[in-house]
């Protein structure tokens, strides 16, 4: 652990690089707040987004990589520093008796004060902050079978809010058996009819509800497990292992688009470390982003809720504003210039 170099503390440290991520960086560094982001942007969600046509101000449509790469050069001309890294470790400092004993003999006791938090990444290097923005967000669980992470964008997808729109009157698979796969067929219902739904499992695990809606809108159901995913000339084709007590299927199911629906593993390693309060398997924060654990903070798909880029980006300006109301120890701040 290397104390020594004190540039490497910041005012504040944000974990993650996604659009909640970005918001706050840029919202943080045009306050001449001295802040640190870490993460990676092809860890975010919306990396996979082929087009994000629902952007405020960009009628156009923009991917969801290009959309991200322009907020990180936003935030980093208005000062914001990044590291393209995971973070494997967060401890508060006043429970690390090594940096607290650190801290005290080199008579720099800052971050002491306001109770700081130390962040190692996967090399090995140390960061100090004293507050935390938690965006890390939430992952889709991927197939990790062959062909998908090739075809990720390019006919593999796993928001049907984000990219359904582009396979409007298209056949569309949506691999999965449970619930969230059964919203995401009805989502893409507003697009399109030919719509199939294989379970890649022994059977599915949909409620009646969903079965009754998913009837009334001509889903096509089919037991199968996935073997892997094959591009063709009209899109993605699926080598599917039918079960045993299945009739044999004449063809392989074969779609412009297909989207995976197997379900969102959320991150919340970090959150028990620091005595976090969670909801769900996510961050539980207050309207105001903040969290039971005084200066951290924590916004986008840590948290939950809708999946979508904007409402990240608003929830990342929220608690940015509320970090620097708190560091410059003023009741109001407003950024319009």
């Amino acid at each position: 652990m290397d104390l020594e170099d004190q540039g490497n503390q910041y005012e504040v440290v944000i974990i993650g690089a996604g659009p909640a991520a970005l918001t706050a960086g840029i919202f943080l560094g045009r306050a001449n707040i001295r802040v640190l982001i870490i993460g990676r942007l092809e860890a975010s969600g919306l990396a996979d987004a082929s087009v994000v046509a629902n952007w405020p101000g960009i009628p156009e449509g923009i991917g969801g990589r290009e959309l991200l790469e322009r907020m990180l050069m936003q935030a980093k001309q208005h000062g914001a520093e990044f590291v393209e890294e995971d973070v494997v470790h967060l401890e508060s400092i006043e429970n690390s008796e090594v940096v607290r004993a650190h801290f005290h003999a080199q008579r720099k006791n800052d971050l002491l004060i306001s109770g700081g938090f130390l962040v190692r990444t996967a090399s090995r290097e140390d960061y100090f902050a004293q507050k935390l923005l938690l965006a890390h967000g939430a992952n889709y669980i991927k197939t990790d079978l062959p062909g998908e992470v090739e075809l990720v964008g390019k006919g593999v997808h796993y928001c049907v809010l984000c990219d359904g729109a582009v396979y409007k009157d298209k056949p569309v698979i949506v691999l999965g058996n449970g619930n969230l796969a059964a919203e995401e067929a009805l989502q893409l219902a507003a697009f399109t009819k030919d719509i199939t739904l294989i379970s890649h499992s022994i059977k599915f695990s949909i409620n009646e509800q969903y079965q009754k809606l998913l009837e009334e809108k001509g889903v096509k159901m089919q037991i199968g497990k996935v073997e892997g995913f094959e591009k063709e000339e009209r899109g993605v084709k699926l080598l599917v292992r039918l079960p045993e007590e299945s009739l044999p299927s004449e063809e392989t199911p074969l779609a412009d688009g297909v989207f995976v629906a197997l379900g969102v593993a959320s991150s919340m390693v970090f959150a028990k470390k620091l005595g976090l309060e969670e909801k769900n398997g996510f961050l539980k924060v207050n309207p105001d982003m903040t969290t039971n654990v005084p200066g951290v903070w924590g916004a986008g798909l840590s948290r939950g809720g809708v999946n979508q880029a904007i409402k990240s980006a608003g929830e990342g300006s929220v608690a940015a504003v509320g970090i620097i109301k708190e560091l410059k120890g003023v009741v109001q701040y407003m950024d319009h210039t």
